[in-house]
């Protein structure tokens, strides 16, 4: 597979991630499990953005 290619597909699995664990955090009220899916969205977050910046360099070429 195309290294662009991948990194997209990579970056849309990563936004989902953030999305899917917000929902989740946002829809439950135990404070423990709240505060586990937020730090994972944090972190997919980051991923993302480091993704996104690999691309970015990628495609300036």
């Amino acid at each position: 597979m195309e290294i662009v290619s991948f990194l997209e597909r990579a970056l849309l699995n990563e936004q989902e991630q953030v999305r899917d664990y917000n929902r989740f955090a946002l829809s439950t009220d135990n404070e423990d499990v709240k505060n586990a899916f937020l730090e994972f969205a944090e972190t997919s977050g980051h991923t993302a953005a480091k993704i996104k910046e690999m691309l970015d360099k990628l495609q300036e070429n």
